[in-house]
């Protein structure tokens, strides 16, 4: 039994750690995209594959 409780607390930590590892990475992410569309909005669009839509 002690043995099941380590490895669910050691699931809960990776678990943990891998979340806050995608989150600084999104976020990084994320940051970068808004500092480039402020700079370069066509480079940025291009980047992210966005197209205007003419009406």
């Amino acid at each position: 039994m002690k043995f099941l409780g380590f490895l669910l607390a050691v699931f809960i930590i990776l678990m943990g750690f891998s979340m806050l590892i995608f989150l600084a990475l999104f976020v990084g992410y994320w940051l970068t995209l808004i500092g480039l569309e402020q700079f370069k909005p066509a480079w940025a669009y291009k980047l992210i594959g966005y197209k205007e839509v003419k009406e």
